[in-house]
C-alpha cells in the first residue's frame, strides 16, 4: 500500500507502555495501566479495539493516552456519542514514536485511511476488512508487506495488536531469502539490533489468547529494548 506520512508524533527517548484490544474489559485496562506505571512507563499508548463502553473511552481521554484506531472503532464510530465520536474519529492509523511506529494490525495502511473518519469512508467503498486489519500471525504475505513498508519508511520497530497474542518477527534487510525472517520465541526481553527490523505483537489487555493475564509491551527507547509483559 502507499507510504502513509500522516503520522502523529510523540516525544521520544521515553519508556512507553503499549497495549491493545481492551474489548470493554475495564479490569484488564486498569491492570495494565497500574502495572505499567509500576514498571516506570512514562507514556501509555493504546492500539485500538477499545469496545463499546463510553466510560473506557472517557478514561483514555482523561489519562491523555495516545490511541490508534482499530476495527472496532471503525465499525462502531457511528454508535458513539457525538463528543466521543469527534475525538475517536480523529485517531490516527499510525502513531510514530521515535524510530518506532504503532498501529492496530499493520503499519502498511493506505493513505486514504489515515484517521478513523477516513477509514469509515474508505470501508464504505466496498473494501475488505482484511485490507486494513490482517492477522499477522496467520498471514505471512501481510508480514512481508509490513516489513516492506518499514524498509521504505526507515522504521525499525512496529508495534501492533489485533492478533490477541504476543509475537515478535525479526527481519534483517539486505540478506538473501526468507531465512533471515524469523520469529523470536521463548524470551520476554528483545534487544533492538542495529540494522534489523521488528514486528511486535503486544498481545491483548482485554481478551488475551495466550494466557489468562492481560498482556502488553514496554518499549524502552533509551535502552533500545522491548519487553513483553504480563500484568500479574
Amino acid at each position: 500500500m502507499g507510504h502513509n506520512r500522516d503520522f502523529r508524533r510523540v516525544k521520544t527517548m521515553m519508556r512507553f507502555a503499549i497495549f491493545s484490544d481492551l474489548h470493554d474489559n475495564r479490569r484488564g485496562m486498569e491492570a495494565v495501566v497500574q502495572h505499567a506505571l509500576i514498571q516506570g512507563a512514562e507514556r501509555l499508548i493504546c492500539l485500538g479495539d477499545v469496545g463499546h463502553e463510553r466510560t473506557l473511552y472517557e478514561e483514555l481521554r482523561a489519562r491523555r493516552i495516545a490511541c490508534t484506531y482499530g476495527n472496532w472503532e471503525v465499525s462502531g464510530l457511528q454508535r458513539l456519542p457525538r463528543d466521543l465520536a469527534a475525538w475517536v474519529g480523529n485517531w490516527p492509523a499510525l502513531l510514530h514514536v521515535g524510530a518506532a511506529v504503532c498501529c492496530h494490525a499493520t503499519p502498511d495502511m493506505p493513505p486514504a485511511a489515515a484517521t478513523t473518519h477516513q477509514a469509515v469512508r474508505w470501508m464504505a467503498t466496498g473494501q475488505k476488512w482484511s485490507a486494513l486489519f490482517p492477522r499477522l500471525h496467520l498471514d505471512q504475505e501481510a508480514v512481508w508487506q509490513a516489513f516492506a513498508w518499514m524498509e521504505a519508511a526507515g522504521v525499525s520497530l512496529a508495534f501492533h495488536g489485533h492478533t490477541h497474542v504476543q509475537m515478535v518477527w525479526q527481519w534483517q534487510p539486505g540478506s538473501a531469502g526468507s531465512s533471515r525472517l524469523r520469529p523470536i520465541t521463548g524470551v520476554d526481553v528483545i534487544p533492538v539490533m542495529e540494522g534489523a527490523r521488528y514486528l511486535v505483537g503486544v498481545g491483548s489487555a482485554g481478551q488475551p489468547q495466550d494466557g489468562p493475564s492481560p498482556r502488553y509491551a514496554i518499549y524502552d527507547e533509551r535502552m533500545q529494548r522491548v519487553h513483553l509483559v504480563e500484568a500479574r
